[in-house]
């Protein structure tokens, strides 16, 4: 592909320098001219050989696209019954009694990480977590939310909390959400030199 691009633009060139040579143009104008096209030639080369090498190392954040998502540790589940209990996250929000955590895929998994909103502790450690913002995410895995479907087959706006453990058809339905005891987390941070 990267050969075909430089032959068209060095056809291009070639038929740009003729009609040069062809014209009733000075010398000095015509070497001047030439050099130019000579430059452009040789940027365009470095140009679009730097935007393809580019392309192959594009940095793709702090969790690597090959990380484990959400649906892949409920297809664990389903295979092996265990859960996997550590997660790298992005972190969405507080919700009631829980943080919000979500993967590249969008989903979701709720850690509660105090009892009451009077656990003053609990708010103190969570305090610094910023929205938006990668970490590496450990917890007890406690239950999971469901939407149930009706028998229309239409499924519920609002989700049913079940405690472990639970059937397990319902909880590797996509929409159910797992809910972790917040252990600990640990934010993501690259060593990576952004340019």
């Amino acid at each position: 592909m990267k050969f075909f691009w430089y032959k068209n633009f060095f056809y291009q060139d070639l038929l740009v320098w003729n009609q040069i040579r062809n014209q009733n143009i000075s010398i000095q104008t015509k070497m001047f001219l030439s050099q130019i096209y000579i430059f452009g030639f040789i940027g365009f080369l470095f140009l679009t050989t730097s935007l393809f090498s580019e392309a192959d190392s594009k940095y793709t954040g702090p969790i690597s696209r090959s990380e484990k998502r959400i649906l892949d540790g409920k297809m664990e589940f389903q295979k092996t019954g265990v859960f996997p209990l550590e997660w790298k996250l992005y972190f969405k929000g507080k919700q009631g009694d829980f943080v919000v955590f979500y993967d590249l895929n969008g989903d979701e998994i709720h850690f509660r990480y105090r009892r009451n909103k009077f656990d003053l502790d609990a708010e103190f450690f969570v305090k610094d977590l910023f929205i938006g913002n990668p970490y590496l995410v450990k917890g007890e895995w406690i239950g999971y939310y469901y939407y149930a479907v009706d028998e229309r087959g239409k499924r519920s706006s609002l989700p049913t909390p079940k405690k472990l453990p639970g059937e397990k058809n319902e909880f590797i339905d996509k929409q159910s959400i797992p809910i972790f005891q917040l252990q600990t987390y640990q934010e993501i941070r690259t060593d990576d030199l952004l340019y």
